[in-house]
């Protein structure tokens, strides 16, 4: 028998919302304390979650197992129901397999029932219904019957990128060390090596081990760092014997069993799968049963993360988190790679953050898997702003597609940069407008520019461009929490009527030649033009981080960055096409060992 995935249990400094787990009704008791589900008569607890459903359709569509059983340590007397659940439609499909009563003359015995039915789709789970007072369950597994010969040998390298993560890569590390290195009984005891390349050089040294490498990188970026790390793969895997990279990001928060179960997976994939890659989803950190995204679909650079949103506390959720749909590539919180295509001539490209892991991903991504349990929490995106990210948008966009051979239409391209400029030239972000403008002239430079680059140094005078965040009160702005509230709900009217403002507003470009005298205070994340009509001056503030900073109403700043932006429109028409075709013929040139290792000073 080989184990497919544990029954886990809540558990704090991970997550603790039950449903996530498991439902129960108020006759059923968890014991955080020790890892058990006291029952009283009639308590019930069933297991249709997230975490501890087990996904049957795609274990049967990719692995070599035939049957699944469930393995359940339990003392007491009660009644265990295996179910098969399934989404179609508006509507979920209950399949009840088998019920038994069981007694363990109060005893604690461990119970393995299979799975006996025909039909695969959605998941398989499992209720339980305590008959007498004192019934406890204390946790299980999904088990197949799978012979040694078809359990393919698999060994996992971790490749983190992390700068100034101290915190989290600490207890991420604590965490393996807990459920693998240290536990000679685990399958992953010696199959699993962690290559951290720290940006920041500051991770403590004793934080190397026998399985734990860290090695001192150039701040370039996610690209720089996690290329790093499957360089030193690479270079190591005679030594190692990897089979998969598993791309993971540094400020996450990891259910350790994520990674037993992608082994497990791995470990039994059908020979025409063994190429696939495996992808985590991305929870919410800050709301853990909201899910970001599962799989994403590049659509030219118009990113689609499907399955988002779905509140996975829902069987509902869960059952549609089952349904498989086109994707293109799953991002670098959680990927898995077939170690075939960590090779010398197939590295990432050096566009130092935003986009890296999207190419490699449509480069190499044959078959992505993505199932119910696999999974990190990371802070939500829009928790995290960073001027400098509006270099980044355009410029790696457009090289991510022309290394594909995608040309976006010119009017589209234009159109789309428009609105992004003219987005944050309204709401008075004149240097992200300029950012945005930079960018799309740094890709006209072209391939040659791109190779010449110091990526450390660049990137700090992009962040320089920048807004930098300070605190409020290290700003010159009286900060009210009332008034940020009010700055939070976009204005339906600014004091003119119908037509008459739509042309007032058209003549001044968008208010810019209005007289203002208004101060306000807006979020960072969500602002529109309209807000900042007749305004002076904006304190631009960030509720999570508490910090923020201050724009004020520019003419002349303003029509400057529109004669730039004009600038880089006339390339688009002239250039666009020819530059996009240099990077594409030339894309070899920088993603092979010889350049990374310049690149690096390796």
């Amino acid at each position: 028998m080989i184990t497919l995935q544990h029954f886990i249990f809540p558990k704090p400094g991970v997550c603790t919302m039950e449903p996530l787990y498991f439902r129960r009704n108020d006759k059923a008791f968890y014991d955080w304390t020790a890892d058990v589900i006291h029952f009283d008569r009639d308590g019930i607890a069933e297991f249709d979650t997230y975490f501890n459903g087990i996904s049957a359709e795609k274990f049967f569509k990719y692995t070599k197992i035939k049957q699944i059983f469930i393995k359940l340590k339990l003392k007491g007397v009660f009644r265990v129901t295996l179910m098969r659940k399934e989404k179609l439609g508006d509507n979920i499909i209950v399949e009840f397999i088998d019920e038994t009563v069981i007694s363990t003359d109060g005893q604690t015995k461990d119970i393995v029932l299979p799975f006996n039915t025909q039909k695969t789709a959605g998941m398989f789970c499992v209720k339980l219904l305590g008959l007498n007072n004192g019934f406890k369950f204390y946790g299980g597994e999904y088990v197949a019957d799978v012979s040694e010969d078809e359990i393919r040998p698999i060994k996992i390298g971790i490749d983190i990128c992390t700068f100034k993560r101290e915190k989290f890569i600490e207890k991420n590390l604590e965490n393996l060390h807990k459920a693998f290195f240290n536990d000679s009984e685990s399958s992953l005891y010696n199959n699993l090596e962690v290559f951290v390349s720290d940006n920041a050089k500051t991770l403590p040294e004793d934080l190397n081990c026998d399985h734990i490498h860290i090695f001192q990188n150039k701040n370039v970026g996610g690209a720089g760092g996690f290329t790093r790390g499957l360089i030193e793969i690479i270079k190591n895997n005679n030594r190692h014997g990897i089979t998969h990279a598993l791309v993971m990001d540094d400020d996450i928060v990891l259910e350790p069993e994520v990674i037993f179960r992608t082994y497990a997976l791995l470990s039994v994939l059908k020979d025409n799968y063994r190429d696939a890659f495996l992808g985590g989803a991305m929870l919410r950190l800050d709301k853990q049963n909201i899910q970001v995204e599962s799989g994403a679909v590049w659509n030219k650079g118009n990113i689609v993360s499907l399955k988002s949103g779905l509140d996975l506390n829902s069987l509902d959720a869960c059952l549609y988190n089952e349904l498989e749909e086109s994707v293109d590539y799953n991002a670098w919180w959680y990927s898995v790679i077939p170690i075939e295509n960590v090779r010398i001539d197939n590295l990432p490209l050096p566009i130092f953050i935003r986009g890296d892991d999207v190419e490699y991903g449509l480069r190499n991504t044959k078959k992505l898997i993505l199932m119910n349990g696999i999974c990190v929490w990371h802070e939500p995106f829009e928790n995290k702003y960073v001027s400098s990210m509006y270099y980044y948008i355009f410029r790696n966009r457009l090289i991510d597609n022309a290394v594909r051979e995608i040309n976006l239409p010119e009017k589209q391209l234009i159109r789309e940069f428009k609105e992004h400029v003219f987005n944050e030239l309204f709401c008075l972000r004149y240097k992200n407008a300029e950012l945005l403008i930079r960018g799309l002239e740094d890709f006209f430079k072209g391939i040659d520019w791109l190779k010449a680059q110091d990526g450390e140094i660049l990137h700090k005078e992009i962040m320089a461009a920048g807004y930098q965040m300070r605190y409020v009160e290290e700003l010159d702005f009286m900060f009210s929490y009332p008034q940020y509230e009010l700055g939070k709900h976009i204005p339906q009217d600014i004091g003119l009527k119908g037509f008459i403002k739509k042309i007032i507003i058209g003549l001044t470009f968008h208010g810019l030649f209005i007289p203002a005298n208004k101060e306000i205070i807006v979020p960072t994340i969500g602002v529109q033009p309209r807000q900042l009509i007749r305004v002076r001056r904006s304190l631009n503030y960030d509720l999570g981080s508490k910090k923020g900073f201050v724009t004020e109403k520019n003419v002349k700043e303003a029509l400057r960055i529109y004669r730039a932006f004009r600038k880089v429109v006339r390339k688009i028409k002239s250039n666009y096409r020819k530059n996009s075709q240099q990077y594409c013929d030339r894309k070899s040139e920088i993603t092979s060992l010889e350049f990374w290792q310049n690149y690096l000073g390796i």
